[in-house]
């Protein structure tokens, strides 16, 4: 994630995989309002700008994790993309992420 510059920003399903307790913690209010707008009209158009915030939060994190802890962030996804997501072949990537990225 490191080598990616911010206006690339592109996560992958391993980068989500391995932020996955931040995004969920960090971005829960903003996804719950996606939700519910979701659950109230099914037309996608109505829902733009929810959408864009469940976005622009994944951005921050993503950022704010490439900033604090980006070894172990690359760490981390590099072996769940070397191991296809395979959360239990990386438990030493993700104990060392969690140790240098706490949730919040």
């Amino acid at each position: 994630m490191s080598d990616i510059a911010e206006e690339e920003l592109i996560p992958t399903s391993n980068v989500l995989y391995a932020a996955h307790k931040h995004i969920g913690e960090r971005c829960k209010d903003v996804s719950m309002a996606f939700l519910r707008c979701k659950k109230k009209d099914l037309d996608p158009s109505v829902c733009l700008n929810e959408g864009q915030a469940v976005l622009g939060c994944l951005g921050v994190v993503l950022k704010d994790l490439r900033s604090s802890c980006a070894a172990e962030t690359d760490s981390y996804t590099k072996c769940l993309d070397k191991h296809s997501n395979d959360l239990r072949k990386c438990r030493q990537e993700e104990e060392a992420f969690d140790a240098a990225c706490p949730k919040p």
